[in-house]
């Protein structure tokens, strides 16, 4: 257990510490997530299968489709993969099984942020061999979970609070994602964007800020700070804009369609009566025939993304319904990786499937409006970014990621119209089912929003103190009792026990008589079916440390304010616990 207690710092002292750590952790991590990819696609795509595919500028592609020349041992080697990935899952953290960001969330929201040590080494491992062997995946989801979990081993390590485990899970999401896409605005507004369909969570942005950046430098120390998609040199039109609007519709519905696919093949997985180590290697074999016929959809299509932004389109005799055919077989691929338990993200195939999409509308358009739209390249990239920005519930953040992933502001409003329409018409359709509605739907939030616990405890369930002075006695004994017990008040009762009113100190405080003589009367009072929020309402107002409890008029006992303050301490520990 770490000593230097980070906990006890200032709110920014604490987190630029924390930030700094997580940023230094994910950037490691995302170098050996790099370097793991790149040695098992040596092993399995060139070395064992000879076959190769484009990589994006900024990794340091080019712009030429490399020959594929089909080998029945494809669909071997990437069940392989699903195979290796499979065992080591399912035997070791099945927690890791799937996109790897879906889970990342369930942790904020269900698992106070808590994640075993392990899941990030296993993911690591695990979706770079499946990514590694031709999988149809993606990094994004993977990083996530990695710096999602490296953050809450950190956060375990200084033994920090629910509530500070959960924002270092979301700062480690956040950096990852600013890491490997070369994003750092962006992955830090990720991280608050990602938790839900509808909202943010403002508290993770500033150390997302910190971490995201310092992953992002020392990431990019080793691969390079180029933009992932090289530089974008078109120029921005706004009579393009109503063309954008109409592609913004298009992805939305093709949105929905995308997540009913995923989720689809994802529940058939789990129906199947066969060990769960076998199913990512089934989805494997299935892949690997699709790329047989298709080998646009093999590993991220990261390369595709970028020769179809600069215009370079696989020949066809019929391009538009080639391009839009090759989007929905990669729905149908990613399903089949991921859904079927394997260790890779969701994200890249989106942006796949939204640039094949963009590009087959863009050819269109270019064909009945050439002037207007002399390239496709715009319609690639919104496409890109907005299949995957609607269906995650991520339109903030997508229009940052967008300028950093292509040094550019051209393609700004585009994006800003393209993904709103898509966002609303995707709806309730999301790829992430752990997103919750909104703060007030998180569990984690609960005590805030949804358990309002003072109006749910009733005054009856609280301990009474018996504490009471008879109007008759002398003022003497009344201020004795508010001496020994540390009162400035009392309730005040008739010879037949009924509530009166209350005698204070001040009033009291060297005078002689009766206690009537200087009883206030109307004081406000609580019943045993009152909640204690009303309890509350009065103590503040009365300044008193207790509330008289009256039945028929007859006071029964007080609820003092440490009796008060121990019951509801006390019901706010179990919402939390549950």
């Amino acid at each position: 257990m770490v000593k230097f207690s980070v906990d006890k710092l200032p709110y920014f002292e604490k987190w630029i510490i924390l930030g700094t750590l997580i940023g230094i952790a994910v950037g490691l991590f995302s170098i050996a997530f790099t370097i793991l990819l790149e040695f098992f696609q040596l092993l399995f795509i060139h070395i064992i299968l000879h076959v190769s595919y484009p990589k994006p500028l900024g990794e340091g592609g080019n712009l030429r489709i490399p020959p594929f020349h089909p080998s029945f041992l494809v669909p071997a080697i990437v069940g392989l993969g699903g195979l290796i990935a499979g065992i080591i899952i399912y035997r070791i953290s099945p927690e890791t099984a799937g996109g790897g960001v879906d889970f990342a969330i369930t942790v904020y929201h269900k698992l106070q942020g808590k994640m075993r040590k392990r899941v990030a080494f296993v993911e690591l491992f695990t979706s770079t061999i499946i990514l590694g062997s031709g999988g149809s995946a993606g990094d994004l989801g993977p990083m996530g979970l990695i710096g999602g979990s490296l953050a809450s081993t950190i956060a375990q390590l200084f033994d920090l609070t629910p509530e500070d485990m959960r924002r270092a899970v979301a700062v480690g999401i956040g950096s990852g994602v600013g890491a490997i896409f070369k994003a750092p605005i962006g992955g830090a507004l990720l991280s608050a964007e990602i938790l839900y369909r509808r909202d943010l969570e403002p508290d993770v942005i500033l150390p997302s800020m910190i971490s995201s950046a310092i992953a992002y430098s020392i990431y990019g120390s080793y691969v390079g700070f180029q933009p992932m998609f090289g530089l974008y040199p078109f120029q921005f039109s706004p009579l393009r804009l109503p063309f954008y609007a109409l592609l913004g519709v298009i992805i939305g519905l093709f949105s929905i369609l995308f997540v009913k696919i995923y989720s689809t093949i994802t529940l058939v997985f789990k129906k199947m009566k066969i060990r769960d180590e076998i199913k990512p290697a089934i989805g494997g074999v299935l892949v690997g025939l699709l790329i047989l016929i298709f080998p646009e959809v093999m590993g991220t299509g990261y390369g595709w993304d970028n020769l179809l932004e600069f215009g370079v389109i696989p020949f066809s005799s019929l391009p538009c319904i080639f391009l839009l055919l090759v989007g929905l077989v990669k729905m149908l691929a990613s399903s089949l990786t991921i859904g079927s338990g394997g260790s890779g993200g969701i994200e890249a195939p989106a942006f796949e499937i939204g640039a094949f999409i963009g590009a087959s509308y863009g050819l269109l358009v270019h064909d009945l409006f050439p002037n207007i739209v002399p390239v496709i390249a715009p319609f690639v990239i919104i496409g890109m970014l907005t299949m995957f920005g609607a269906p995650a519930k991520a339109p903030l953040s997508v229009m940052v990621i967008i300028t950093e992933m292509t040094s550019s502001l051209q393609l700004l409003p585009g994006e800003m119209i393209a993904i709103a329409l898509a966002y609303v018409i995707s709806g309730k359709y999301a790829l992430y089912p752990a997103q919750y509605p909104t703060r007030r739907d998180s569990p984690a939030h609960r005590s805030e929003y949804e358990v309002p616990i003072m109006e749910n405890i009733r005054v009856n369930e609280v301990p009474f103190t018996e504490l009471r002075i008879n109007e008759n006695e002398d003022v003497m004994n009344a201020r004795k009792l508010m001496e020994e017990d540390g009162y400035f008040s009392l309730p005040v009762v008739n010879n037949e026990g009924n509530f009166v009113g209350a005698v204070f100190y001040k009033d009291i405080a060297n005078k002689k008589g009766k206690v009537i003589e200087y009883t206030v009367r109307g004081i406000p009072y609580v019943t045993p079916s009152s909640n204690i929020e009303n309890a509350w309402e009065i103590i503040t107002r009365t300044k008193s440390r207790w509330v008289a409890v009256v039945e028929k008029g007859k006071l029964i006992g007080v609820i003092t304010l440490d009796d008060l303050f121990s019951v509801y301490e006390r019901e706010l520990k179990k919402v939390h616990k549950d």
